[in-house]
């Protein structure tokens, strides 16, 4: 059984092999083709296009990943079909199951290589790029300027903000908190706070103030005021914030600690924290699932085999998808949000795989 599994590992990575290189070649073909006009528009030099793509190839290979393993399980499953290598090793008495069993630890071993290989490389890289992508995106109009989630951590002092609008530079919903050490020596909530030029100053409008002093709490309310928030002014506020979507797995739970800390909104990066760890078990899913899928029809062409992972992996990605959609918008609990498309793949997959004849 040794070099059973050797020989059906060696054809499953040729087969994975093949199909990636295959990928990155249309992934920049397509890419170079929508961004040639911008590269010539934007004076962008032959050495900055060479860094662009050097940098972009982790996320083209995390993007192909799954779609990969699955055309790879098929190709392999429908090759060793077609040779009568699986009736061979069924009449000699090897289960199906046993024969899958080498590929199925491969999608194992490749999802956790797609976590770490996603938070630790692909973030690096693409924040790498962000200095030539920048020259790429044209500039903001004022009409589409606005800015969600906004937070600034300086010294001892941290600012939330919900919404900032470019074009009157006014935030709403604003939380300002104080520290010292471990202690909070204050806590401001505003409905908005404006920026008054000419003072240099942002104007608070009905804001609650929670002041300690010796273990004792003091409060009160107005309708306005001035406050002067040190390096925050709005063209600081302008610029390019990180998302969630930007910060590996380890930066976002260190952020959602602080954002718990300070008992401001945490849910989007919750959600994005579970979607990395969600996105990193679909090559076992599709693994899984390719098995499946060839064992239910071993008589299929390479086509039909094509035509059903597009269908699956296109469920997959929009069902993925909309689950975070429906975390963010806390309509369902952000963990599920992104997991229970996994947890419905993995158990139709399961049951086509534990269904089929051994």
């Amino acid at each position: 059984m040794k070099r059973i599994d050797i020989y059906i590992i060696n054809n499953f990575l040729s087969k994975f092999l093949s199909i990636i290189v295959s990928f990155l070649i249309i992934f920049f073909a397509v890419d170079i083709i929508d961004k040639l006009d911008n590269f010539s528009k934007y004076n962008i030099s032959n050495q900055e296009i060479i860094y662009y793509y050097f940098y972009t190839i982790p996320w083209y290979i995390s993007l192909a990943l799954p779609m990969t393993l699955l055309l790879s399980t098929i190709f392999c499953f429908s090759i060793l079909q077609k040779n009568n290598e699986i009736t061979a090793l069924k009449a000699s008495g090897v289960s199906l199951r046993r024969i899958s069993a080498p590929i199925i630890v491969s999608g194992l071993i490749f999802s956790f290589f797609s976590f770490f290989f996603d938070n630790s490389i692909v973030i690096n890289q693409l924040s790498k790029r962000e200095s030539i992508e920048k020259k790429l995106k044209p500039k903001r109009k004022i009409n589409q300027s606005r800015k969600n989630n906004i937070y600034y951590h300086i010294d001892n002092t941290f600012l939330g903000i919900k919404r900032f609008n470019y074009f009157n530079n006014t935030a709403t919903n604003v939380s300002i908190q104080k520290t010292t050490g471990s202690d909070i020596v204050y806590r401001i909530d505003a409905e908005k706070m404006i920026w008054a030029p000419n003072e240099n100053k942002w104007k608070l409008i009905n804001y609650e103030i929670r002041k300690w002093k010796k273990n004792k709490l003091h409060h009160y309310s107005s309708s306005d005021t001035l406050l002067r928030i040190k390096d925050i002014n709005p063209e600081i506020i302008k610029k390019d914030n990180i998302n969630p979507e930007d910060m590996s797995y380890w930066q976002l739970s260190s952020f959602i600690n602080k954002l718990k800390n300070k008992g401001l909104n945490f849910n989007r990066w919750l959600v994005n924290k579970h979607f990395k760890t969600a996105f990193a078990f679909s090559p076992l899913i599709m693994i899984l699932f390719g098995i499946a899928l060839s064992i239910q029809s071993p008589r299929s062409s390479s086509a039909n085999g094509v035509g059903l992972s597009i269908i699956v992996i296109f469920m997959y990605y929009l069902l993925i998808k909309f689950g975070q959609s429906l975390g963010y918008n806390n309509i369902i609990n952000p963990f599920l949000s992104v997991w229970m498309v996994n947890i419905i793949f993995l158990l139709i997959g399961s049951y086509l795989f534990a269904k089929s004849k051994t």
